[in-house]
């Protein structure tokens, strides 16, 4: 059971009909099975919780507009049936699929809950990026929906020129690539449009680790 998260006031309310002008709505993939860990890393302790939690809290303090977190087995029994408003949970079960299969079900899931729209943004985040910070996550939310005639159609936050996560992409974007065949990369949208692409710095905290093996967490843990 998902413990200790916080049900902010502003993603109380139903899932649809939301009457707004430009939404952001996060896109948690958390249904890796961790297999160069050996586990399943999402569910690895990490400071008064795990992994996985530690994203969760930083996503519900942000000012995003809806969470849907893609799950395997293992964690959606853990996340439970106790859950904030305007936070969904999908599922992907299938052990070898790629990445971007993860994105095309969470995709769906946000169209289909959040009816979300083509100038909306849906924020993808790492599930296994415990030192995201509820301040990062509102810095690009608010970035994408600043008032202007259209928002970039991705927007990437960079750490020292580098680029990490959060990534925004604009809905329609998204509905492209829920066709795709799922040996394709995300990042290829960057790539045949590096003009369409606005990278937003994050000065206020370094790169988030990204925990994959055994190495990565004990440089996360100290231990």
């Amino acid at each position: 059971m998902l413990k200790g998260t916080r049900r902010p006031d502003h993603l109380r309310g139903p899932v649809k009909g939301c009457a707004m002008s430009r939404r952001v709505f996060a896109l948690v993939l958390a249904a890796g099975q961790g297999r160069r860990m050996g586990r399943i890393k999402q569910l690895l302790p990490y400071r008064d919780g795990t992994i996985l939690e530690a994203v969760i809290d930083a996503v519900l303090e942000s000012t995003v507009d809806g969470v849907c977190v893609v799950a395997n087995h293992a964690v959606r029994d853990f996340l439970g049936d106790d859950l904030p408003e305007r936070f969904i949970v999908a599922r992907n079960d299938a052990a070898e699929s790629e990445m971007i299969a993860s994105i095309q079900v969470g995709v769906k899931a946000i169209r289909d809950q959040f009816e979300a729209q083509d100038d909306d943004g849906i924020m993808i985040l790492l599930a296994d990026q415990p030192q995201i910070t509820g301040g990062i996550i509102t810095t690009c939310a608010e970035a994408w929906k600043l008032p202007r005639k259209t928002p970039p159609p991705i927007l990437i936050a960079t750490y020292r020129g580098r680029r990490g996560h959060p990534a925004i992409f604009s809905a329609a974007l998204m509905w492209e690539v829920e066709t795709w065949t799922t040996d394709r990369r995300l990042n290829e949208l960057a790539r045949r449009s590096p003009e369409s692409v606005r990278e937003l710095p994050i000065t206020t905290s370094p790169m988030p680790i990204d925990v994959n093996t055994p190495e990565d967490y004990e440089r996360l843990t100290g231990k």
